[in-house]
């Protein structure tokens, strides 16, 4: 696990992997134990505790995934240009990521503000 997770980090995971997997569908599994949370607020205070600390293991695990991913489309891009062929999807992924990470701290400080 823990030769996976420097391979992500370094981009060593090839990009279709990293961006789907990686920076897509992991992030929505891991909201799902704290949707009822996001809802009216009509939890528990043990719930709500158990959100607060998992809302912000989820601002960490979101930027390490999206960091990866962005790695892995820079290596994509370099590859890609190594051959002289275009780089393309990874442009189009690096845009893509910095644009999840904006959204992020956006929604965070929403939350922290409100």
């Amino acid at each position: 696990m823990e030769k996976l997770l420097k391979d992500y980090w370094k981009g060593k995971i090839p990009l279709v992997k990293s961006y789907w997997i990686g920076c897509v569908l992991t992030p929505i599994v891991l909201i799902i134990p704290i949707l009822p949370a996001l809802g009216d607020g009509d939890v528990s205070d043990g719930y709500a505790i158990f959100a607060v600390i998992w809302w912000i293991f989820l601002f960490f695990t979101n930027f390490f995934l999206l960091i990866g991913g962005f790695n892995s489309a820079s290596v994509y891009i370099k590859n890609k240009r190594k051959k002289r062929q275009g780089a393309g999807w990874g442009i189009i992924a690096q845009i893509l990521i910095v644009i999840g990470g904006i959204s992020i701290i956006l929604q965070y400080f929403g939350v922290l503000l409100a």
